[in-house]
């Protein structure tokens, strides 16, 4: 296994190419699109329209349709979207599945991507995790969001794992904020995007189309729930994404 990983490395180079080159190129060619949209707050929602158009040519340039299967339908919005996190095309996929307006929630380093940091700059929301000050101001922001009637949409795992699809410990951000809102957790379960694109810096490591296999789990509803509940609520959700990828990738431990 480890020589055919050696034989098809030029392939996986390619297409990693591929990717970063079609990323890129389409991403330059909408931003005057992005640019104007994300001028004026009452123009967002045609932004956000915009996204999902791209999301959509993005997986028909990359050979990556999305197929989801529902185990329910969304819950009428406003709700928290959270998902495991296995490659760096995940948020791009993200607007193929959730079907209404969300804001993401994503690390503050992403202000520091050229053309793409127009969208945290704008739209979504970064969140700096070494500034307790900054973080906490980005939850207020997303909750000022929720009240308007917006969905969210982050990453619970904080970072990609290492050995990803393996889940990583979760972080309490997503469920306290559903808790303090009272409004429905929806997780979501990529299950191969990792074969994707996993790590774009090591060049020869595996990466070739692939279906975007999406599991839209059953929304849990957090009316009546307390702070003390944000614990349980985490594992729940842990466990049901947990239970959701292949045997041989599900966790060992306790996710506390």
């Amino acid at each position: 296994m480890r020589y055919l990983k050696y034989i098809f490395s030029p392939i996986f180079l390619v297409y990693k190419l591929w990717i970063g080159f079609m990323f890129w190129v389409s991403l330059l060619l909408v931003y005057p699109i992005f640019f104007i949209l994300l001028s004026r707050k009452k123009w967002f929602g045609l932004a956000f329209k915009m996204k999902v158009i791209w999301s959509k040519v993005f997986q028909l340039l990359l050979f990556c349709p999305v197929a989801i299967t529902y185990r329910s339908k969304f819950p009428p919005p406003p709700y928290v979207v959270v998902s495991n996190h296995s490659s760096y095309l995940d948020t791009v996929f993200m607007y193929s599945v959730v079907p209404d307006y969300f804001l993401f929630i994503g690390k503050g380093e992403l202000l520091k991507w050229p053309l793409f940091n127009l969208f945290f700059k704008k739209q979504d929301i970064p969140i700096h995790r070494n500034s307790p000050r900054k973080a906490y101001e980005a939850m207020q922001q997303a909750y000022a969001a929720i009240d308007q009637g917006s969905c969210i949409a982050l990453y619970p795992e904080g970072t990609i794992p290492d050995d990803a699809p393996r889940l990583k410990q979760f972080k309490n951000g997503a469920f306290k904020m559903a808790i303090d809102k009272q409004i429905p957790i929806v997780p979501i379960t990529f299950l191969q995007n990792y074969k994707i694109l996993l790590d774009p810096a090591k060049l020869f490591e595996p990466s070739l189309p692939a279906q975007v296999v999406t599991i839209v789990h059953s929304a849990i509803p957090t009316k009546g729930m307390k702070e003390e509940d944000v614990l349980n609520l985490r594992q729940q959700v842990f466990s049901m994404l947990d239970e959701s990828l292949p045997h041989e990738y599900r966790s060992n431990h306790e996710n506390r």
